[in-house]
């Protein structure tokens, strides 16, 4: 899928239900997530993969995060508890629209729609820790890519479809 048309299509769903777009439970279909709720899976979510990466004795340091296929800032608000800065990216215009309307993490969460297959818009070794879950199923660029914007001893942590 080219990301002009997988643009279209999450534009699409940031307009008519974003945030069953993003966590496609049946029985929330239509508008039927409540907000608490909604950000409340992504704050379980962050804490356990932290805790885990913690378990494994990986030091992270906890300047600056990326949310990579942020949608409406759903991960990207809950990793705000452990980084000083977090950047969420999406390529759909409506759901960085929804994450800056839903942020109540101030200028600690930053949104950014990139509808490039490159993370240019950052600068090398800009990261700490890197999260995706779910949006690499579409694209294989990024991950490539997305090795320059780390910074030394950082992490890229990845969840599949499978996984999620």
């Amino acid at each position: 899928m080219n990301i002009k048309h997988m643009q279209e299509n999450w534009n699409k769903w940031g307009e008519t239900d974003p945030l069953y777009a993003i966590l496609t439970y049946p029985q929330k279909q239509g508008g039927k997530w409540q907000l608490e709720e909604f950000f409340e899976t992504g704050t379980r979510e962050i804490n356990d993969v932290l805790s885990y990466v913690k378990g494994l004795g990986i030091p992270v340091p906890r300047r600056r995060a990326l949310d990579f296929g942020c949608g409406v800032g759903r991960l990207t608000q809950a990793l705000a508890r452990y980084f000083n800065e977090v950047c969420g990216v999406d390529v759909a215009p409506s759901m960085i629209e929804w994450a800056q309307k839903y942020n109540c993490c101030g200028d600690r969460c930053l949104y950014f729609m990139n509808a490039s297959d490159d993370l240019a818009i950052f600068p090398n070794d800009h990261f700490d820790f890197i999260y995706t879950n779910i949006t690499v199923t579409y694209m294989v660029a990024p991950i490539r890519v997305s090795r320059r914007t780390l910074s030394r001893g950082s992490l890229c942590w990845r969840c599949s479809a499978a996984a999620a």
